[in-house]
Protein backbone atom coordinates (compact mmCIF):
# COMPACT_ATOMS: atom_id res chain seq x y z
CA UNK A 1 0.00 0.00 0.00
CA UNK A 2 3.11 2.36 0.12
CA UNK A 3 2.79 2.59 -3.51
CA UNK A 4 0.84 5.26 -5.43
CA UNK A 5 -1.08 4.66 -7.98
CA UNK A 6 -1.36 6.01 -11.31
CA UNK A 7 -2.96 6.22 -14.30
CA UNK A 8 -0.25 5.02 -16.58
CA UNK A 9 1.00 1.85 -14.68
CA UNK A 10 -2.65 0.83 -14.28
CA UNK A 11 -3.05 1.54 -18.21
CA UNK A 12 0.30 -0.53 -19.27
CA UNK A 13 -1.30 -3.28 -16.97
CA UNK A 14 -4.81 -3.18 -18.48
CA UNK A 15 -3.43 -2.95 -22.02
CA UNK A 16 -5.13 0.89 -22.18
CA UNK A 17 -4.68 4.33 -22.63
CA UNK A 18 -4.37 6.49 -19.76
CA UNK A 19 -7.15 8.73 -20.49
CA UNK A 20 -9.75 5.23 -20.54
CA UNK A 21 -8.37 4.44 -16.90
CA UNK A 22 -9.53 8.41 -16.02
CA UNK A 23 -12.72 7.38 -17.75
CA UNK A 24 -13.17 4.26 -15.81
CA UNK A 25 -12.40 5.88 -12.69
CA UNK A 26 -14.32 9.40 -13.49
CA UNK A 27 -16.94 9.09 -15.76
CA UNK A 28 -17.76 4.78 -16.32
CA UNK A 29 -21.17 5.80 -18.03
CA UNK A 30 -19.00 6.63 -21.00
CA UNK A 31 -16.74 3.34 -20.83
CA UNK A 32 -17.77 -0.56 -22.20
CA UNK A 33 -18.84 -2.84 -19.02
CA UNK A 34 -15.56 -4.51 -20.91
CA UNK A 35 -13.40 -2.35 -20.53
CA UNK A 36 -14.42 -1.06 -16.85
CA UNK A 37 -14.22 -4.79 -15.76
CA UNK A 38 -10.48 -5.51 -17.06
CA UNK A 39 -9.50 -1.49 -15.53
CA UNK A 40 -10.64 -2.87 -12.42
CA UNK A 41 -8.65 -6.00 -12.47
CA UNK A 42 -5.16 -4.27 -13.46
CA UNK A 43 -6.39 -2.40 -10.29
CA UNK A 44 -6.75 -5.32 -8.08
CA UNK A 45 -3.78 -7.61 -9.31
CA UNK A 46 -1.46 -4.39 -8.84
CA UNK A 47 -2.53 -3.80 -4.99
CA UNK A 48 -4.27 -0.47 -5.59
CA UNK A 49 -8.08 -1.86 -4.45
CA UNK A 50 -8.01 -0.16 -1.34
CA UNK A 51 -6.36 3.30 -2.79
CA UNK A 52 -9.04 3.38 -5.45
CA UNK A 53 -12.28 3.50 -2.73
CA UNK A 54 -10.66 6.36 -1.11
CA UNK A 55 -9.46 8.09 -4.72
CA UNK A 56 -13.38 7.24 -5.50
CA UNK A 57 -15.19 8.66 -2.06
CA UNK A 58 -13.50 12.33 -3.14
CA UNK A 59 -16.22 14.12 -5.37
CA UNK A 60 -15.38 13.08 -8.82
CA UNK A 61 -16.16 16.12 -11.31
CA UNK A 62 -19.58 17.09 -10.92
CA UNK A 63 -21.77 18.30 -13.24
CA UNK A 64 -22.34 21.55 -11.09
CA UNK A 65 -18.86 21.79 -9.66
CA UNK A 66 -17.50 25.46 -10.81
CA UNK A 67 -15.81 25.85 -14.34
CA UNK A 68 -12.01 26.31 -13.57
CA UNK A 69 -9.83 29.13 -15.48
CA UNK A 70 -5.95 28.62 -15.81
CA UNK A 71 -4.11 31.63 -15.80
CA UNK A 72 -0.57 31.76 -16.51
CA UNK A 73 0.15 35.46 -14.35
CA UNK A 74 -1.75 36.77 -11.82
CA UNK A 75 -0.73 40.08 -12.42
CA UNK A 76 -1.19 40.74 -15.82
CA UNK A 77 -4.50 42.95 -17.13
CA UNK A 78 -4.57 41.04 -20.24
CA UNK A 79 -6.69 38.19 -18.75
CA UNK A 80 -9.19 40.47 -16.53
CA UNK A 81 -12.24 40.76 -19.86
CA UNK A 82 -11.44 37.26 -21.28
CA UNK A 83 -12.47 36.07 -17.58
CA UNK A 84 -15.21 38.86 -17.40
CA UNK A 85 -16.76 36.93 -20.32
CA UNK A 86 -16.16 33.23 -18.90
CA UNK A 87 -18.04 34.50 -15.90
CA UNK A 88 -20.89 35.91 -17.71
CA UNK A 89 -21.33 32.85 -19.71
CA UNK A 90 -20.84 30.59 -16.57
CA UNK A 91 -23.14 32.54 -14.46
CA UNK A 92 -26.17 32.31 -17.35
CA UNK A 93 -25.73 28.70 -17.20
CA UNK A 94 -26.05 28.41 -13.28
CA UNK A 95 -21.79 27.53 -13.16
CA UNK A 96 -19.72 29.51 -10.73
CA UNK A 97 -15.95 30.46 -11.57
CA UNK A 98 -12.97 29.75 -9.92
CA UNK A 99 -9.62 31.20 -11.25
CA UNK A 100 -6.21 28.41 -10.98
CA UNK A 101 -2.68 30.25 -11.16
CA UNK A 102 -0.22 27.99 -12.58
CA UNK A 103 1.15 26.26 -15.82
CA UNK A 104 0.91 22.94 -15.19
CA UNK A 105 4.18 20.88 -16.71
CA UNK A 106 3.93 17.17 -17.53
CA UNK A 107 5.60 16.69 -14.29
CA UNK A 108 3.45 18.78 -12.18
CA UNK A 109 -0.02 17.82 -14.30
CA UNK A 110 -0.68 14.77 -11.86
CA UNK A 111 -1.14 17.14 -9.04
CA UNK A 112 -2.68 20.15 -10.91
CA UNK A 113 -5.56 17.15 -11.81
CA UNK A 114 -6.09 16.27 -8.01
CA UNK A 115 -6.58 20.32 -7.48
CA UNK A 116 -9.21 20.04 -9.98
CA UNK A 117 -10.85 16.93 -8.69
CA UNK A 118 -10.72 18.41 -5.29
CA UNK A 119 -12.68 21.54 -5.79
CA UNK A 120 -15.02 19.03 -7.99
CA UNK A 121 -14.60 21.31 -11.22
CA UNK A 122 -16.54 20.48 -14.05
CA UNK A 123 -14.69 21.79 -16.57
CA UNK A 124 -11.80 23.61 -17.54
CA UNK A 125 -10.69 26.98 -19.66
CA UNK A 126 -6.49 27.14 -19.44
CA UNK A 127 -4.85 30.35 -20.99
CA UNK A 128 -1.62 28.76 -20.28
CA UNK A 129 1.19 27.82 -22.69
CA UNK A 130 0.73 23.30 -22.40
CA UNK A 131 2.63 20.67 -24.35
CA UNK A 132 0.80 18.68 -26.17
CA UNK A 133 1.15 15.42 -23.33
CA UNK A 134 -0.07 17.89 -20.52
CA UNK A 135 -3.39 19.39 -22.29
CA UNK A 136 -4.46 15.63 -23.36
CA UNK A 137 -3.41 14.22 -19.92
CA UNK A 138 -6.04 17.66 -18.60
CA UNK A 139 -8.74 16.77 -20.90
CA UNK A 140 -8.71 12.99 -20.22
CA UNK A 141 -9.71 13.95 -16.78
CA UNK A 142 -12.55 16.62 -17.23
CA UNK A 143 -13.40 19.16 -20.50
CA UNK A 144 -11.27 21.49 -21.51
CA UNK A 145 -11.06 24.52 -23.82
CA UNK A 146 -7.94 26.75 -24.45
CA UNK A 147 -8.40 30.20 -25.13
CA UNK A 148 -6.04 33.01 -26.19
CA UNK A 149 -2.99 30.80 -26.06
CA UNK A 150 -3.61 27.00 -27.82
CA UNK A 151 -1.54 24.05 -28.48
CA UNK A 152 -2.53 23.27 -32.34
CA UNK A 153 -0.98 19.83 -32.02
CA UNK A 154 -3.97 18.37 -30.27
CA UNK A 155 -7.93 17.98 -30.79
CA UNK A 156 -8.34 20.19 -27.72
CA UNK A 157 -11.00 22.82 -28.87
CA UNK A 158 -9.49 26.38 -28.77
CA UNK A 159 -11.01 29.93 -29.21
CA UNK A 160 -7.79 32.34 -30.01
CA UNK A 161 -7.07 35.41 -32.65
CA UNK A 162 -4.86 35.22 -35.94
CA UNK A 163 -1.80 36.85 -34.29
CA UNK A 164 0.56 36.56 -37.50
CA UNK A 165 -1.94 38.67 -39.65
CA UNK A 166 -2.51 41.39 -36.82
CA UNK A 167 0.86 41.86 -36.39
CA UNK A 168 0.76 42.36 -40.33
CA UNK A 169 -1.49 44.64 -39.82
CA UNK A 170 0.23 46.79 -37.27
CA UNK A 171 3.54 46.96 -39.09
CA UNK A 172 2.30 47.69 -42.15
CA UNK A 173 0.73 50.80 -40.33
CA UNK A 174 4.07 51.77 -39.38
CA UNK A 175 5.30 51.19 -42.36
CA UNK A 176 2.40 53.29 -44.29
CA UNK A 177 3.59 56.40 -41.30
CA UNK A 178 6.76 56.71 -43.04
CA UNK A 179 9.13 54.13 -40.67
CA UNK A 180 12.15 52.38 -42.20
CA UNK A 181 13.66 51.43 -39.37
CA UNK A 182 11.68 48.81 -37.55
CA UNK A 183 12.14 47.03 -34.45
CA UNK A 184 9.94 44.34 -32.35
CA UNK A 185 9.64 43.46 -28.32
CA UNK A 186 8.07 39.96 -28.16
CA UNK A 187 7.70 37.60 -25.31
CA UNK A 188 8.81 33.93 -24.29
CA UNK A 189 8.99 32.52 -27.52
CA UNK A 190 7.01 29.35 -25.53
CA UNK A 191 4.13 31.28 -25.95
CA UNK A 192 1.69 30.70 -29.49
CA UNK A 193 1.33 34.45 -29.58
CA UNK A 194 4.86 35.52 -29.17
CA UNK A 195 5.86 33.49 -32.13
CA UNK A 196 3.13 34.23 -34.49
CA UNK A 197 3.88 37.89 -33.97
CA UNK A 198 7.28 37.54 -34.47
CA UNK A 199 6.37 35.89 -37.90
CA UNK A 200 3.85 38.40 -39.04
CA UNK A 201 6.63 41.50 -38.48
CA UNK A 202 9.31 39.51 -40.01
CA UNK A 203 7.42 38.46 -43.26
CA UNK A 204 6.03 42.17 -43.22
CA UNK A 205 9.76 43.49 -43.15
CA UNK A 206 10.92 40.78 -45.90
CA UNK A 207 8.20 41.98 -48.21
CA UNK A 208 9.31 45.90 -48.16
CA UNK A 209 12.75 45.18 -47.68
CA UNK A 210 13.91 46.61 -44.84
CA UNK A 211 16.97 46.55 -43.07
CA UNK A 212 16.63 44.55 -39.90
CA UNK A 213 19.22 45.48 -37.18
CA UNK A 214 19.28 42.44 -34.80
CA UNK A 215 19.81 44.94 -31.45
CA UNK A 216 15.84 45.87 -32.72
CA UNK A 217 14.92 42.20 -32.51
CA UNK A 218 13.98 42.33 -28.75
CA UNK A 219 12.51 39.40 -26.29
CA UNK A 220 11.81 39.75 -23.02
CA UNK A 221 11.63 36.72 -20.69
CA UNK A 222 7.96 37.89 -19.23
CA UNK A 223 5.15 40.19 -20.30
CA UNK A 224 7.20 42.82 -17.36
CA UNK A 225 7.47 46.55 -17.34
CA UNK A 226 10.61 47.07 -16.17
CA UNK A 227 12.21 44.35 -18.18
CA UNK A 228 10.91 45.44 -21.54
CA UNK A 229 11.55 49.57 -20.21
CA UNK A 230 15.29 48.51 -19.28
CA UNK A 231 15.47 46.58 -22.78
CA UNK A 232 14.17 49.01 -24.76
CA UNK A 233 16.17 52.55 -23.27
CA UNK A 234 19.43 50.01 -23.88
CA UNK A 235 18.20 50.34 -27.48
CA UNK A 236 17.36 53.84 -28.10
CA UNK A 237 19.98 55.45 -26.26
CA UNK A 238 22.36 53.50 -28.39
CA UNK A 239 23.89 55.03 -31.70
CA UNK A 240 21.80 53.40 -34.50
CA UNK A 241 17.74 53.55 -32.81
CA UNK A 242 14.71 52.80 -34.75
CA UNK A 243 12.20 55.15 -35.85
CA UNK A 244 8.88 52.65 -34.83
CA UNK A 245 8.65 49.79 -32.27
CA UNK A 246 5.87 46.68 -32.76
CA UNK A 247 5.47 45.87 -29.16
CA UNK A 248 3.57 42.22 -28.62
CA UNK A 249 1.68 43.69 -25.60
CA UNK A 250 0.29 47.03 -24.41
CA UNK A 251 2.74 46.42 -21.02
CA UNK A 252 5.94 46.59 -23.37
CA UNK A 253 4.77 49.51 -25.50
CA UNK A 254 3.83 51.78 -22.49
CA UNK A 255 7.41 50.69 -21.32
CA UNK A 256 8.77 51.74 -24.84
CA UNK A 257 6.70 55.14 -24.55
CA UNK A 258 8.83 55.44 -21.03
CA UNK A 259 11.88 54.94 -22.60
CA UNK A 260 11.92 56.73 -25.62
CA UNK A 261 11.45 60.10 -23.21
CA UNK A 262 13.77 59.16 -21.26
CA UNK A 263 16.31 58.88 -23.73
CA UNK A 264 14.91 62.11 -25.03
CA UNK A 265 13.44 60.97 -28.03
CA UNK A 266 9.17 62.29 -28.83
CA UNK A 267 6.74 60.10 -29.42
CA UNK A 268 5.41 60.05 -32.44
CA UNK A 269 7.76 62.93 -33.93
CA UNK A 270 11.48 60.62 -33.75
CA UNK A 271 9.81 56.94 -33.08
CA UNK A 272 6.50 55.54 -33.66
CA UNK A 273 5.14 52.63 -31.18
CA UNK A 274 2.18 50.17 -31.91
CA UNK A 275 0.93 47.66 -28.88
CA UNK A 276 -1.06 45.05 -28.98
CA UNK A 277 -4.25 43.78 -26.81
CA UNK A 278 -5.84 47.47 -26.09
CA UNK A 279 -6.26 46.80 -22.14
CA UNK A 280 -6.98 49.85 -20.17
CA UNK A 281 -3.02 51.43 -20.17
CA UNK A 282 -3.51 52.19 -23.34
CA UNK A 283 -5.88 54.86 -23.27
CA UNK A 284 -3.50 56.20 -20.33
CA UNK A 285 -0.52 56.72 -21.50
CA UNK A 286 1.25 60.03 -23.06
CA UNK A 287 0.47 60.06 -25.87
CA UNK A 288 -2.69 57.44 -26.03
CA UNK A 289 -1.84 54.02 -27.55
CA UNK A 290 -2.31 52.69 -31.21
CA UNK A 291 -3.05 49.24 -30.82
CA UNK A 292 -4.50 45.92 -32.30
CA UNK A 293 -7.67 45.38 -30.28
CA UNK A 294 -8.16 41.61 -29.51
CA UNK A 295 -12.31 41.01 -28.40
CA UNK A 296 -11.39 39.91 -24.89
CA UNK A 297 -14.45 40.02 -23.49
CA UNK A 298 -16.19 38.01 -26.93
CA UNK A 299 -13.36 35.14 -26.75
CA UNK A 300 -14.01 34.60 -23.09
CA UNK A 301 -17.80 33.84 -23.53
CA UNK A 302 -17.06 32.12 -27.15
CA UNK A 303 -14.43 29.74 -24.59
CA UNK A 304 -17.31 29.02 -22.03
CA UNK A 305 -19.98 28.56 -24.54
CA UNK A 306 -17.53 25.76 -25.96
CA UNK A 307 -16.40 24.04 -22.79
CA UNK A 308 -20.79 24.06 -22.07
CA UNK A 309 -20.65 22.67 -25.16
CA UNK A 310 -18.21 19.78 -24.24
CA UNK A 311 -20.01 19.39 -20.77
CA UNK A 312 -23.34 18.65 -21.86
CA UNK A 313 -22.19 16.20 -24.54
CA UNK A 314 -24.18 17.49 -27.46
CA UNK A 315 -21.60 17.31 -29.91
CA UNK A 316 -18.23 18.29 -30.51
CA UNK A 317 -16.91 21.91 -30.05
CA UNK A 318 -15.89 23.96 -33.04
CA UNK A 319 -12.49 25.53 -32.57
CA UNK A 320 -13.08 29.87 -33.51
CA UNK A 321 -10.54 32.07 -34.54
CA UNK A 322 -11.79 36.12 -33.71
CA UNK A 323 -11.13 39.14 -36.06
CA UNK A 324 -8.92 41.87 -34.96
CA UNK A 325 -9.01 45.18 -35.41
CA UNK A 326 -6.31 48.39 -35.24
CA UNK A 327 -6.75 51.06 -32.81
CA UNK A 328 -5.24 54.14 -34.07
CA UNK A 329 -4.07 56.91 -31.67
CA UNK A 330 -2.03 59.35 -30.69
CA UNK A 331 1.61 57.30 -30.67
CA UNK A 332 1.71 57.12 -34.78
CA UNK A 333 1.15 59.70 -37.32
CA UNK A 334 1.50 60.07 -40.98
CA UNK A 335 4.79 61.63 -41.63
CA UNK A 336 5.01 64.63 -44.21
Amino acid sequence: MAKRMTVELVAKHAGVSPATVSRVINHPELVSAKTIARVNASIRELGYASLLDRYRSVKPFDERGPIVVNIPWLDNPFYSEIVHGIRDSARAAGYDVLILWDTPRQSTVDSFCESLRRCGASGLITMCSLSTETIERIDSELPTIQCAENNPETNVPYVTIDDRAAARTAVEHLIACGCKHLSIISGPESYKYSRGRMEGFLSVAREHELSLDPSWILQVPDNNYELACSAATHMLESDNPPDGVFACSDTYAAAVIRAARKAGLSVPGDLMVVGFDNIDIATMTTPTLTTVNQPRYRMGYGACNLLLERMSGNGSAHSMVMETELIVRESTARRP
